[in-house]
């Protein structure tokens, strides 16, 4: 007997089988979709309920708002190369409001040699400034303006002190686009780089990871209260891969600290010349970095610099300090590298009172030095030696009261302007220069750092005289 089999249950299983499989993804996606809406409506919710992120935007747009009428633009002529054509070429940078008296502040290579400098503000005012002193030595210069009405100077963090990781600001032109900011952090203090286009020799700068473009250069550096704590001056640029030096922000600039600042700025605007502390010491030639110090116990205490020589009758000799000596601190300031402590004594004026922490056979002692003055002459020895025997092949031996060019490399520009060896150089720019200390003088007062063309007297073994023109390699 034939068995019959029900198929209307099963086919309607089957039915809803194919029904689901049809309408499944159909379904799956408004799932995800209501879950994604929720998301949506629930960090769109956080975002009404917590303003944090608006609010760090009000303040940034706070900063720029105080910040921006005290930043000028800078537009300068220049003298040529060889000085006959004024006027023809330019350059452009930035600078800021000193003080209610029209005093402008810039770095010192933005306006070395200029004919004509153009200040101007971000309210479309432009007027000319006039160069009152430029300091070599800290790449800083001051231009003054006519104060007229609606000059805000620039709120200075004096006394403050930098530290890393604190957010900062800069300011300034790059690439000509005026009235540029840009934010970072303070990434490192102390730092001694070798800076583009300028002749820093006594700055521990502010390292930041701001952009810092050609054109900030003078521009300031401001805190997360819109107050100046420094000025930028240089970035380190990177390499191509044909080894070619990139004139762009490789997210490491530098930055000359408030101190030094006020200390040189102050100076130009009263006496229009700069002195500087000197301490008279000279560091050892086996450890001019940092050295580990360890107490009498044998217990590392931290790092300072070794003293080498002391020079009779200076600030350090008056107050004790003797060779071998570790230095630590200086007025509160850790000191791990030569650069650092003569930044800080070379900040500080002459005369005035320094507190120096130091070891002694494991013993720590507090030294006040009432500090002389540094040499002028001296000043320019560092930067002003390698550029004439290195970068000019140029080299000189003082024979017998005489600077006797003693050789002439044939590839580079001191050959080329006419030096010979057996030359006597008698003067530079019209001042007598029988030595090293004045030849030194001589050069950096004709701003020979900037590449401003110096003439220079010599007198041939013949007893012949003739003038030749030494300029700064590029």
């Amino acid at each position: 007997m034939r068995r019959f089999v029900a198929v209307g249950p099963a086919m309607v299983v089957l039915l809803a089988v194919v029904a689901v499989l049809l309408s499944g993804p159909a379904a799956m996606r408004r799932m995800i979709f209501a879950g994604t809406s929720a998301h949506v409506v629930l960090a769109r919710q956080a975002l009404e309920d917590d303003d944090i992120l608006s609010r760090i935007d009000r303040a940034v747009e706070n900063i720029a708002i105080s910040v921006e009428p005290s930043v000028v633009h800078l537009e300068v002529s220049m003298v040529d190369p060889d000085g006959r054509y004024p006027g023809i070429s330019g350059s452009s940078g930035a600078g800021w409001v000193y003080d209610s008296l029209g005093h402008i502040v810039t770095n010192a290579h933005v306006v070395s040699r200029a004919e004509v400098i153009r200040v101007e503000f971000a309210d479309g005012r432009t007027m000319l400034g006039k160069l009152v002193a430029t300091d070599s030595f800290t790449d800083i210069a001051v231009l003054k303006i006519d104060p007229g009405d609606g000059l805000v100077p620039a709120v200075r963090a004096t006394g403050d002190r930098v530290h890393v990781g604190q957010r900062v600001f800069a300011f300034g032109s790059p690439f000509n686009f005026k009235f540029s900011m840009s934010e970072g952090i303070v990434s490192g203090l102390g730092r001694n780089p070798i800076t583009r286009g300028a002749v820093n020799t006594f700055t521990n700068y502010i390292q930041t990871d701001a952009a810092v473009n050609p054109g900030n250069s003078g521009g300031p550096l401001v805190n997360a209260r819109g107050e100046l704590i420094g000025m930028n001056v240089a970035i380190a640029t990177g390499k191509s891969s044909d080894g070619v030096r990139e004139g762009q922000s490789a997210g490491i600039s530098f930055s000359i600290p408030l101190g030094v600042i006020e200390s040189v700025v102050d100076q130009i605007i009263t006496s229009g010349q700069v002195k500087r502390g000197f301490l008279g010491i000279v560091g050892n030639g086996a450890s001019s970095g940092g050295k580990a110090i360890y107490n009498d116990e044998g217990r590392f205490v931290g790092t300072g610099v070794l003293v080498g020589k002391v020079t009779p009758g200076q600030a350090a000799d008056r107050a004790g300090i003797r060779p071998d000596d570790l230095i630590s601190e200086i007025d509160g300031n850790k000191i791990s590298e030569w650069h650092q402590l003569r930044s800080i004594v070379t900040a500080a004026r002459p005369d005035s009172t320094i507190m120096v922490r130091l070891w002694r056979d494991g013993q720590e002692l507090n030294v006040p030095v009432k500090l002389s003055e540094f040499p002028q002459e001296s000043l320019y020895e560092e930067s002003i030696r390698p550029e004439l025997s290195l970068r000019l092949g140029l080299n000189l031996r003082e024979i017998d009261g005489q600077l006797v060019v003693s050789g002439v490399d044939s590839r580079f520009g001191a050959a080329r302007a006419g030096f010979l060896s057996g030359q006597v150089i008698e003067e530079i720019n019209g001042e007598p220069a029988t030595d090293w200390l004045s030849l030194y003088g001589a050069l950096g007062r004709a701003d020979f750092l900037y590449g401003k063309p110096v003439k220079v007297v010599v007198r041939d073994p013949d007893d012949q005289r003739h003038t030749l023109t030494l300029r700064k390699a590029k």
